[in-house]
């Protein structure tokens, strides 16, 4: 007698563990992936870059003894890892925030509207303030996420010599800290509102590479003007050693020479062809020292957040409109 035996039924397949993306945020990442693993691709080859320069730098100063150099002109071998921290600076806090906005604040919504892929999808059962609202926030977490790793990788390779001089200390690290992040979040979520009102996605890149360029420039004249000035004077001459003696890496902003009466002159004003022209000039304006303006270095840091939080505040009124507009008028 044969018997038969069952096989038995397959188990069903395991279920998939960790997040997955569903419904509108799944609609939103898999419409702009592209962008998205672009930049956190960059994020990850830039820090491991970072990472490999500060330990050749390291390298390079233990072999001099720092932070006792061996040698008086330690600076000339040095010169190769100031250039690469200046150049990486100027990439992370002017181009960096520029081409964020351009490339991906600008198309954000400006190409949906300019192709119908944004009436498409509000057709359905989303409304136009949960769309946008998706997009928006899920740009600037990205955008959040990348430059923060960024700048706190930056800060971490320039961090052993950020007080060699005042150069590294007040113009490369303007560029750590939360200021990257800041103007690179202003400068998408700008873009993202020209997008929406110009329709086109093209137009839309042009006028925020204006914006963008704009509040660049606006920022490297003005943001000085956020620290507290020190006034140092002296009643010593203006003769050769006696310029007052600064703080470390202390950022001087003005100098003028001081008369007996306590005016100001500019050292302009006594620049003669001969010292002994030079010296009459001294004479008859009764100058008897100097008077200089400097910020401290311990202000570096607050000018660094206070510009940060100004620059965020700006952010909120534009999310704001983004919405607004967008509920109202985008079509």
């Amino acid at each position: 007698m044969s018997t038969t035996t069952t096989a038995p039924a397959a188990a069903p397949a395991a279920s998939r563990r960790g997040p997955r993306l569903s419904g509108l945020t799944w609609l939103v990442w898999r419409q702009h992936r592209a962008a998205f693993w672009t930049g956190l691709a960059v994020t990850a080859a830039a820090i491991a870059w970072f990472a490999y320069q500060r330990a050749s730098m390291m390298n390079y100063l233990n072999g001099i003894g720092w932070p006792n150099p061996k040698s008086p002109d330690w600076s000339a071998g040095f010169e190769t890892y100031h250039s690469q921290l200046s150049s990486t600076s100027s990439a992370l806090g002017f181009l960096m925030p520029v081409l964020v906005g351009v490339f991906l604040g600008a198309p954000l919504i400006a190409n949906d509207l300019e192709h119908g892929t944004g009436k498409l999808v509000t057709s359905q059962a989303v409304s136009r303030g949960r769309w946008l609202a998706m997009k928006l926030g899920m740009t600037v977490l990205v955008v959040t996420v990348c430059t923060a790793a960024l700048s706190a990788a930056f800060g971490w390779w320039l961090g052993p010599v950020s007080k060699t001089n005042r150069e590294l200390y007040w113009v490369v690290g303007g560029a750590t800290g939360p200021l990257p992040v800041a103007l690179t979040l202003l400068t998408t979520v700008a873009g993202v509102a020209i997008g929406m009102v110009l329709r086109r996605t093209l137009l839309s890149m042009v006028v925020t590479f204006g914006f963008a360029v704009t509040v660049q420039l606006v920022w490297a004249f003005r943001w000085m003007d956020l620290g507290n000035l020190v006034t140092l004077t002296t009643h010593d001459g203006v003769g050769a050693g006696t310029f007052p003696k600064l703080p470390e890496t202390a950022y001087d902003t003005d100098q003028s020479y001081l008369t007996d009466s306590g005016e100001l002159l500019a050292p302009s004003s006594c620049a003669k062809e001969t010292e002994q022209a030079i010296n009459a000039c001294l004479d008859k304006n009764d100058i008897v020292g100097w008077s200089v303006d400097y910020l401290p270095p311990s202000e570096l840091s607050p000018m660094l957040w206070t510009g940060s939080a100004i620059l965020l505040a700006l952010i909120a009124p534009v999310a704001v409109f983004i919405i607004w507009w967008g509920r109202k008028r985008l079509y």
